[in-house]
C-alpha cells in the first residue's frame, strides 16, 4: 500500500484512538467516537470542496495544513496537470496563430466544411475570391453561396480533378475548386484563381481551330498537285517515291486537322452530349468491316452480349469506337487478336476492346490520354497515328457522363473498356420513345 495511504488511515487512527481515550476519561465513548468521525468528515468535505474549486480553475495552490500525506499529493498532482495544460493551451494557441498568419499569406483560399457542407471557418484570401463575410456566411451552406451547376454537382460528388466555375465577385474571372476530405467527413476547400490560365488556354484553343481551318485549304491544294503528279505519265521514274512519301504526309497531316479541329469542337462543347438514339449494335457491325481480314493484321472479332442502344452524339460516339478500335488494330501483331465486346449490367453498358498486342508501360499508362503523347512515337507514325486518338476518346465520353479505364500488361496486351451510365442506355423500344 502506498506510503500516504497509510499516513492516512494513521491520522483516522489517531483520532479514533483520542476519542477513545477521552469518552474513557469523561464518558460517553460514543459521542466522542461520533463527533471524532462528523469532524474527519467535515475535514473531508472541505477538502473534496477546495479539489472541485482548483479543478475549476478558482483555486490553483495547495490548501493551507495540507503539506503531507494524501491530500497533499492529490492537490500537488493536479497542480502539476494544471501546469502541463497551461503550458499545453499555450502551444495550441501559438500554433494556432502561426497557422492563421501562415493561411491569411496564402494568394489560394481555404475554407473548412463539416459534413453538411456548411462553412466552419475560411482564410482572408477565400473573402476575397469569394466574397464571404465572417459575421455573415459562417455556418451557411457554401452552395448557397456558389450556386453554379458545375459546382453543386461537384459537391454532391467530389472528383479528383478540380471543378472551374465562373467568378461569384469578378466578372470574367474563374476559379478552381477542390475539394479535399479529411475527418470526420469533413472537407477543405481550396480555391485558387485560374483566370489567366483560362484565358490562355482559350487562346490556345482558339487558335489551334483556327490554324487547322487555315492549313486544311493549302494541303487540299497540295493533296490534289500530288495526285495528279501521281497519276501522270511524264513524270521521271526517279519522283515516284518522293511523290508517294508525299502524299502519305500530306494525307497524315490532314488526319491531324481532322482531330485537331474534332478535339478543339469537343472542349468549346457544352459539358453534355445531347441524347440522340444510337444504334450501337448497328454502328459497331459497320466499323468492324472497315477492318477486313488480312494476313497483315490482327484477326478483329465482335461479341455483341447485348442489343442495347445509347442515347448520345452519333459522331461522339463514332469516334471513341472507331479511335479504340483502330488504336487496337495499329498496336497488335498480325498473329494477334483484338475482341471488340458491347455488353450491359445492372450499371450501365460497357464497350470493351481487348487485344494481344504489344501493351503499355504501367508507368505510362495515365499519361496516354494526353494530346500528341505516343507509347512508341516510332511504331505510331509508321502506322499513321496522330497522339490525338485518346484525347478525343476522353472527352467525348466525359460528354456522355461515361468512364474510361484501362488495364494492361507490357508485351501481353491491353483493355479499354467504356462503362456508360444508365441514364444513357437503354433497349431499343426505350430508347426510340425517350429520343422521341
Amino acid at each position: 500500500m502506498p506510503k500516504r495511504w497509510i499516513s492516512q488511515i494513521a491520522v483516522l487512527a489517531a483520532w479514533l484512538v483520542a476519542a477513545l481515550l477521552l469518552g474513557l476519561g469523561f464518558g460517553g465513548t460514543g459521542w466522542w467516537l461520533a463527533g471524532a468521525l462528523a469532524l474527519y468528515l467535515a475535514h473531508t468535505l472541505r477538502n473534496v470542496y477546495l479539489l472541485d474549486r482548483v479543478l475549476e480553475g478558482g483555486k490553483r495552490r495547495v490548501p493551507m495544513f495540507e503539506t503531507r500525506g494524501l491530500w497533499a499529493e492529490v492537490f500537488g498532482r493536479v497542480a502539476r496537470l494544471q501546469g502541463k495544460a497551461r503550458n499545453r493551451k499555450k502551444k495550441y494557441h501559438r500554433l494556432l496563430r502561426e497557422v492563421r498568419e501562415s493561411t491569411g499569406a496564402l494568394s489560394d483560399g481555404g475554407i473548412i466544411l463539416d459534413a453538411a457542407h456548411e462553412i466552419v471557418w475560411f482564410n482572408p484570401a477565400a473573402t476575397r475570391l469569394l466574397g464571404l463575410d465572417p459575421a455573415r456566411d459562417i455556418g451557411n451552406r457554401i452552395d448557397n453561396l456558389v450556386r453554379h451547376p458545375d459546382f453543386v454537382s461537384y459537391l454532391a460528388g467530389p472528383r479528383a480533378e478540380p471543378v472551374v466555375v465562373p467568378s461569384p465577385v469578378e466578372e470574367g474571372g474563374w476559379l478552381a475548386v477542390q475539394l479535399i476530405p479529411y475527418g470526420q467527413e469533413q472537407h477543405l476547400a481550396i480555391v485558387r484563381d485560374v483566370t489567366r490560365e483560362h484565358m490562355l488556354e482559350t487562346t490556345r484553343r482558339d487558335f489551334v481551330a483556327n490554324a487547322s481551318h487555315e492549313l486544311r485549304s493549302p494541303l487540299t491544294v497540295v493533296s490534289g498537285y500530288l495526285d495528279s503528279l501521281s497519276d501522270a505519265d511524264d513524270v521521271p521514274g526517279g519522283w515516284s517515291k518522293p511523290i508517294a512519301e508525299m502524299r502519305r504526309q500530306v494525307a497524315r497531316m490532314t488526319q491531324i486537322l481532322r482531330d485537331l479541329i474534332e478535339l478543339t469542337r469537343l472542349e468549346a462543347a457544352e459539358a453534355r452530349a445531347p441524347q440522340t438514339f444510337v444504334d450501337v449494335c448497328g454502328m459497331l457491325r459497320i466499323l468492324t468491316n472497315d477492318f477486313p481480314p488480312s494476313d497483315d493484321r490482327p484477326r478483329l472479332r465482335l461479341r455483341l452480349e447485348t442489343d442495347a442502344a445509347l442515347l448520345g452524339s452519333e459522331s461522339e460516339l463514332h469516334s471513341i469506337f472507331f479511335n479504340l478500335i483502330s488504336n487496337a488494330m495499329r498496336f497488335t501483331p498480325a498473329q494477334g487478336t483484338v475482341d471488340v465486346v458491347w455488353r450491359a449490367d445492372a450499371d450501365g453498358a460497357v464497350f470493351e476492346v481487348v487485344d494481344t498486342g504489344i501493351g503499355i508501360p504501367e508507368e505510362q499508362i495515365p499519361r496516354i490520354t494526353e494530346r500528341f503523347y505516343r507509347v512508341d512515337p516510332g511504331r505510331s507514325r509508321a502506322t499513321g497515328g496522330t497522339g490525338l486518338g485518346l484525347a478525343i476518346v476522353k472527352h467525348a465520353l466525359q460528354r456522355h457522363g461515361a468512364t474510361l479505364s484501362i488495364e494492361s500488361r507490357e508485351g501481353e496486351g491491353s483493355t479499354f473498356s467504356c462503362r456508360f451510365p444508365a441514364a444513357r442506355v437503354a433497349l431499343r423500344s426505350g430508347a426510340a420513345q425517350a429520343a422521341g
